[in-house]
């Protein structure tokens, strides 16, 4: 029972909220990834599908469950913060490539976590306001 109390607790917190919601955005934004990648043959072409498919996802993963906001007009916001994401990851995709990372797959999954992390940052600074949230 203590546990179950501790884990309730825990899930009050935003920043635990948003780790969680992103965890999930991540398996959905990279399935859909693999998935086109699978069917279009083109890791360029898949990571701009799996980019709108995962804004839309995400923008209401992250309003209602993390930030507590059903205000829509923060999609553009949203989306500026992708587009800037969108453009390093594509980027970075062909860096790995000269580097030797050819593997779609494997290039999308080493990119996990550093355009998780820049999109964190740019989203609590320019869509959501983190403080505001915190208070």
């Amino acid at each position: 029972m203590a546990i179950i109390e501790l884990i309730k607790r825990m899930f009050k917190l935003a920043f635990i909220k948003f780790i969680f919601v992103a965890g999930i955005n991540t398996l959905f934004g990279y399935s859909i990834f693999a998935l086109a990648v699978f069917i279009l043959k083109d890791k360029y072409i898949a990571t701009i599908v799996s980019t709108i498919l995962g804004i839309l996802f995400n923008f209401k993963t992250y309003s209602v469950l993390v930030f507590n906001s059903k205000d829509n007009s923060k999609i553009f916001r949203f989306f500026g913060v992708y587009l800037i994401t969108l453009s390093i990851q594509l980027s970075m995709l062909k860096l790995l490539s000269v580097c030797g990372v050819v593997n779609p797959y494997i290039a999308g999954g080493i990119l996990l976590l550093p355009i998780s992390l820049l999109s964190f940052l740019l989203m609590r600074k320019f869509v959501f306001y983190w403080k505001t949230v915190n208070e």
